[in-house]
């Protein structure tokens, strides 16, 4: 049973409700005997992770957003949406059952697989970020990109089109599924990707529909159309420009991500993505 004594808490936006909510956990985590902080990104300072739990109330954002700025560490985190969507995180209770869940272990844990993208520059620079939803390469003009795509050193396709979405289950509800990528249960380990607006003239050959891969796949792309059709990439919604190839793979770790007793996945994606139909349907 996770026992803490330190507590993170961040958000990256406030408002008065935000401010008071995170006031009245910091209160309710003292009078348990628990230490506790708070972090916003804008404060310019990078967080320590040292504590034994982070909470994050905000939005899917915001926890990918603290995620990346700590490099996806292997500290539990319990989200508190404050957002939209926030697929993610989990429904708001009072402060005082809030903490009650976490102390009293009415929770379980989510593991969300860390995929990195590698990249060499059109200058020769490399660079390097991971993310737990998803990493996009996409067009950065009004041109369409040609990309040469490998799986496991195998060539797959000669691509043409706005781009390529590769997404974890968890990420899979996201961009992915609104270019037309399948929903992927968070237990089934895998890589979907997605083609963006396929070119479909049969001369492009280009891949037109998307697939689903093993976890441990390693992607290998291209790019054939030089500064002409300069080329971005985006991982979990952080974006780096002219990008000459591309390599995407499992990190080979996790984020633990606790969800309250009872959390039900299909249920979320009904309410969430679907849409709840009433019995009169």
């Amino acid at each position: 049973m996770l026992k803490p004594e330190r507590v993170l808490i961040v958000a990256d936006s406030t408002s008065v409700e935000m401010d008071q909510f995170i006031t009245d956990v910091s209160a309710v985590l003292d009078s348990s005997g628990l230490w506790s902080r708070f972090w916003s990104p804008a404060s310019g300072e990078s967080p320590k992770a040292d504590e034994d739990l982070i909470i994050v109330v905000g939005g899917d954002g915001s926890l990918m957003s603290l995620l990346r700025e700590l490099g996806h560490p292997p500290i539990p985190c319990y989200g508190v949406n404050f957002g939209r969507v926030g697929f993610l995180m989990n429904p708001r209770q009072e402060p005082a059952d809030l903490v009650s869940t976490l102390l009293g272990g009415r929770f379980v844990e989510q593991h969300l697989p860390v995929i990195q993208a590698t990249w060499k520059s059109t200058d020769g620079s490399q660079g390097q970020a991971a993310g737990i939803n998803d990493i996009v390469l996409e067009r950065d003009s009004g041109q369409t990109v040609h990309l040469g795509v490998y799986i496991d050193e195998v060539f797959l396709n000669a691509y043409s089109g706005d781009g390529l979405v590769m997404a974890t289950a968890a990420g899979s509800t996201a961009y992915s599924l609104a270019a037309g990528g399948p929903v992927v249960h968070p237990r089934v380990e895998g890589l979907v990707v997605t083609p963006l607006n396929a070119h479909r003239p049969v001369q492009f050959h280009s891949l037109q529909f998307p697939v689903v891969l093993p976890l441990d796949t390693t992607i290998r792309i291209f790019g054939e159309g030089g500064e002409k059709r300069p080329i971005r990439v985006v991982v979990d919604g952080e974006s780096y420009a002219k990008i000459d190839e591309l390599m995407v793979k499992a990190r080979g770790d996790s984020v633990r991500l606790l969800r309250p007793l009872g959390h039900q996945y299909i249920q979320s994606l009904l309410s969430r993505i679907i849409g709840e139909r009433s019995s009169q349907d």
